[in-house]
């Protein structure tokens, strides 16, 4: 790249302050859930207040008003056509301070800072805090007059849009310290991917174009967008299934699709050898995509989750779905740890079995002189030896 263009991408951006009315929270959030997506601005102000725990950053500012040393960083909306963005920073930061003040149309879409964007609505705004029923007690309000008009202007880093913003987004949330939440980040890999490819670029290209932009050198790129592609499948094709809470806990995906066995039973390769510019889980396989998924997150209807800690995907399920006869116990009965002990064969099942009741007779052995003449003892301790004498007739060669 040339030394200018270097120079051209690293140049800062211009910051300025701006009307809180004249900012709309991003309904393009990657963490925000699909149902919300291009949602209305009351709808994305609810799942935020909702979900996001706007009290947590509410209190702080009804006391101390808005941190200058906190920008939100925002893209125009409504440009005028006329408008030249201009590559001197100090020139194009008075151009859009006059635009602000004499353009009734322009407005600024918050691209970082949208929970800081919505507790100042919501501090600052009584019709919002009604139409969300919000009474005075569930959430604060500014201390006084000069906390409530230091809120009604809010320092902000702008860019042209957010197609200027991919590098920064994607260093500071793909692969920087203050990284989004599983699915967020799955979510916004896939979304700059499909824009190159939408231009004609190969999934190759694009990919790489991508992970050139935010510095991934671990493939973290290409593995969360596979995990992402497998999602999107499940939801165009199995859509009884409730995804809602798949997005919730990501990550269980991303656990669960790093297994051989696992990807295995649903038919998929792993992202080094997949054709990610095709669907992944082949057509003869959704069946064993909805049971996986099943077993994880439950189906939102009738069926819980079998695997209640997550640990138990790579310790308990892998090996499962590494074992034919396991894997069909699993299916018949729905048994996570039964099928688990099964998971070695039937030969490992049945020694299983023998060493743990080998481990329980030598533990009662250590306190049963206690009870010599005990009655219930010793009903008990005919009946194992009964049990005993039975698996010794079953196992034993016969002449």
């Amino acid at each position: 790249m040339p030394r200018e263009r270097i120079h051209e991408l690293s140049r800062k951006k211009p910051q300025i302050n701006i009307p809180l009315t004249k900012i709309e929270l991003d309904n393009q959030n990657p963490r925000l859930a699909d149902e919300y997506y291009g949602g209305t601005q009351f709808d994305i102000l609810k799942v935020l207040y909702d979900d996001f725990d706007l009290e947590e950053i509410a209190y702080s500012m009804a006391e101390n008003g808005y941190f200058e040393e906190e920008p939100i960083v925002a893209v125009p909306r409504n440009l005028p056509k006329t408008f030249k963005w201009k590559t001197d920073v100090a020139e194009l930061q008075v151009d859009l301070e006059d635009l602000i003040s004499h353009d009734r149309n322009i407005k600024f879409i918050v691209i970082e800072g949208n929970r800081r964007i919505a507790t100042a609505k919501l501090l600052t705004d009584k019709e919002w805090r009604n139409k969300l029923q919000i009474k005075g007690t569930d959430f604060p309000k500014p201390k006084d007059k000069n906390v409530e008009d230091d809120l009604a202007i809010i320092p902000s880093i702008i860019y042209k849009d957010k197609k200027s913003m991919s590098p920064y987004l994607g260093v500071r949330h793909i692969t920087g310290i203050l990284r989004w939440g599983a699915y967020a980040k799955a979510k916004y890999i896939a979304a700059r991917i499909e824009e190159k490819k939408a231009k004609g670029k190969s999934i190759e290209d694009s990919i790489r174009e991508v992970q050139r932009k935010v510095g991934d050198r671990t493939d973290v790129i290409k593995r969360q967008y596979m995990y992402y592609k497998i999602f999107d499948q499940t939801r165009v094709e199995l859509p009884e299934l409730d995804t809602a809470k798949i997005t919730k806990r990501f990550s269980l995906i991303t656990v669960a699709i790093n297994s051989p066995s696992i990807r295995e039973f649903i038919g998929v390769q792993s992202y080094k050898e997949a054709k990610l510019d095709k669907p992944l889980v082949p057509k003869n396989k959704m069946q064993n995509l909805e049971t996986l998924l099943t077993w994880i997150f439950g189906n939102g209807k009738d069926k819980e989750p079998i695997l209640t800690d997550s640990r138990k995907i790579t310790s308990h399920l892998a090996p499962i779905l590494a074992d034919e006869e396991a894997t069909k116990y699993l299916l018949d009965y729905n048994n996570l740890e039964e099928a688990y002990e099964r998971s070695g064969g039937e030969k490992e099942f049945v020694k299983k079995k023998i060493k743990t009741a080998i481990r329980a007779v030598g533990n009662a052995l250590q306190a049963a002189y206690k009870y010599k003449s005990d009655h219930e003892i010793d009903v008990l301790v005919k009946e194992l030896a009964q049990a005993v004498e039975e698996l010794k007739k079953v196992v034993s060669k016969h002449d």
